[in-house]
Order: C-alpha cells, then sequence, then structure tokens
C-alpha cells in the first residue's frame, strides 16, 4: 500500500518523480491527441474537469503541507504561492476559465502560462529541487505543481488552438519582470527567496552561472531567448499549412 507520509531517501524520492514523470508524459501526448479530436460539448466538460483538478491540485498540496507531511516546517518565508511556477500554474487555470467564459484578454493568460509554463516549469522537472521534499506526498504535490502547467497548456494549444507568438514572447518576458518587482519587494520585507531572487536554487542547471546578482542576468538572456524557440513549432506549422 502507497505511504504517502513515509520519509524517503533522497535516491527513493528520485525514483519516485521520474515514475511519476513517465506517467505525467503520457497524460500530456493523450490530452494532446484527445483535444484535436473531440467536438465543443466535450471540450468544455473536460476544460472544467482540468480547472478543477487544479484546484484540487493547490487544495492536497496546502493539505499535505500543514496536515499530512510531519517532517516539513511551513513558514511564510517557504509556502506563498510566489514562484515562477505558482503563477504560470495560475495563469494556465485563467487560460482555461477564460475559454469557458470567452474572456477577452485569454491570448494574454497563455503567453504567460506557456512561457512560464515551458522554461520555468519543464526546468523544474527536468533538474527538480528536493528542498523540502521529505516524502512521497511531497514529490507528488511538487510534481503536479509543475506537471499540470504543462498538461493545460497543452489542452489550450490543441482543443483551443491558442497560438505563441513573438509578440507573445516579449508580453509574457515583460509581465514576469514586473512580477519580479513586486516579489523582489516581499522577499527583503521577510527575508524569503521567492522566484530565487536572492540565491539560486541548489539544482544541476547549466543556466545557474554565477552568484547573485549574475545568475538572475543571464537567466534573464536565456529566458529572453528561449521564449523565442518557444515560437518555433507555432512557426514550423504555419509554414507547412500555408
Amino acid at each position: 500500500m502507497l505511504d504517502f507520509n513515509s520519509q524517503l531517501s533522497d535516491p527513493q524520492l528520485y525514483n519516485a518523480h521520474w515514475n511519476i514523470t513517465y506517467v505525467m508524459v503520457f497524460a500530456w501526448i493523450f490530452i494532446s491527441v484527445l483535444g484535436s479530436q473531440i467536438g465543443e460539448s466535450l471540450k468544455y466538460k473536460i476544460t472544467l474537469i482540468l480547472v478543477l483538478l487544479s484546484f484540487f491540485q493547490e487544495i492536497f498540496d496546502y493539505y499535505n503541507r500543514f496536515f499530512l507531511s510531519e517532517l516539513y516546517i511551513v513558514k511564510i518565508q517557504t509556502d506563498l504561492p510566489l514562484h515562477l511556477c505558482h503563477f504560470a500554474y495560475w495563469f494556465s487555470v485563467l487560460g482555461m476559465l477564460a475559454q469557458i467564459y470567452n474572456y477577452k484578454n485569454k491570448q494574454f493568460f497563455f503567453n504567460c502560462a506557456y512561457f512560464l509554463g515551458f522554461s520555468g516549469a519543464f526546468q523544474g522537472i527536468v533538474t527538480v529541487d528536493l528542498t523540502g521534499i521529505f516524502t512521497f506526498g511531497d514529490m507528488l504535490s511538487l510534481h503536479l505543481q509543475h506537471s499540470l502547467i504543462i498538461l493545460n497548456v497543452l489542452w489550450l494549444i490543441f482543443a483551443y488552438g491558442m497560438k505563441f507568438s513573438l509578440k507573445g514572447v516579449v508580453q509574457a518576458f515583460l509581465f514576469t519582470n514586473i512580477l519580479l518587482i513586486f516579489v523582489g519587494i516581499i522577499n527583503t520585507t521577510i527575508e524569503s527567496n521567492y522566484m530565487f531572487l536572492c540565491q539560486p536554487p541548489d539544482v544541476n542547471n547549466p543556466f545557474l552561472i554565477g552568484d547573485w546578482p549574475f545568475y538572475l542576468i543571464i537567466l534573464e538572456v536565456v529566458f529572453f531567448i528561449y521564449g523565442y524557440f518557444l515560437c518555433l513549432p507555432f512557426i514550423v506549422v504555419r509554414f507547412f499549412k500555408k
């Protein structure tokens, strides 16, 4: 029987992480194929299910932190939803709600979710940070926090035909930097490290070069260039549709 609360070693946590990743890769492929094939009625229902699933994941995340994980200590310096992937997560949810209610800013929500999701969240899966992760419940919650972003974004692409453009890169990049200012003020006020603005995460990432503030400057350049690479799938598809 699966025990959510037993402490695991780092190798066991990494093994759990990659096992969940394999399952989510299948889910990403499945949701992409499904989104490109279904009609409007079923599309609405699945979108609503994904929205509810995303809310449920956040409830589970904080329930796990407060009540299930005996080793995790909840602190204001680490547990506010102010990391980059939290913003990507909620932008993906807002993007789906915008589709349901035909909200005019649906493209903006998608741009931010796609840009942050396939840069920050994808990196969060590939170079996972085990800080504060002790149990399978911790790992499952952490993984879903990242992998559901990609699931939601893929659904927006294949079910609703959302596209990312060069304009979207600039828009999402500028808005992200506005967020950095506000999060930086919060970090200074409560002595936290949200968005890893004060020190880099303890992960093996080739783009984390140097100490503060140099690693941030390098990441700014990398993220901006990476944003243009994120446009390539849409440019290629548009080229072959001509």
